[in-house]
């Protein structure tokens, strides 16, 4: 097989449409491509569209939101810059919109986020090369610990304000400094 040269978009069928729009418009300052009743698609680069909204109308009640069991745990998006992502995570802060998990993975430093159907989203940076990283993957340290360990968003934002290192902020306590450096 002949692995695909690119992702192109995800579709969310939803009760919650036009919430889950401008959800999606703000979060990722994209824009909207096109709208009707039933379907709406957007993009946020010079693709024609990276996510598509299907509209399964109202109903009575509250709408379902995600259940935490089977299905898509979360889609992943890689910033190019530890500022671009931190600048990321101040804007939506200041929209009230904020992470339930921020995780050093080891590999990448991400933090996790609900849209209003509850479905998972990953802003992450590689902090390390992809050589570093797959040699990380299986080292000890990661297998004994996958997930990896929580930090603070506001303070690894106030120490990259204050142009401090941030090193001890990004890699796990279990992580050596990578030999080709940060990748921020």
């Amino acid at each position: 097989m002949v692995a695909p040269s690119k992702f192109a978009h995800v579709v969310y069928q939803t009760h919650r449409y036009d919430e889950m729009i401008a959800w999606y418009l703000d979060v990722f300052e994209a824009k909207l491509q096109n709208k009707t009743d039933r379907l709406a698609f957007i993009t946020y680069d010079d693709e024609h569209h990276r996510m598509a909204f299907l509209n399964l109308g109202d109903v009575e009640g509250d709408a379902p939101q995600k259940a935490d069991g089977v299905g898509v745990h979360h889609v992943a998006y890689t910033w190019e810059s530890l500022r671009a992502l931190m600048d990321v995570y101040r804007r939506l802060r200041g929209r009230g919109i904020t992470p339930f998990f921020s995780v050093r993975h080891g590999p990448t430093l991400s933090m996790y986020y609900r849209d209003p159907d509850g479905n998972g989203m990953e802003f992450q940076i590689d902090i390390l090369s992809v050589k570093e990283a797959n040699d990380f993957m299986e080292s000890a340290a990661f297998h004994a610990n996958p997930v990896g360990e929580e930090f603070d968003p506001d303070q690894l934002l106030a120490t990259l304000e204050r142009n401090e290192d941030v090193t001890a902020l990004v890699l796990r306590t279990d992580q050596g400094p990578p030999q080709q450096g940060l990748q921020l």
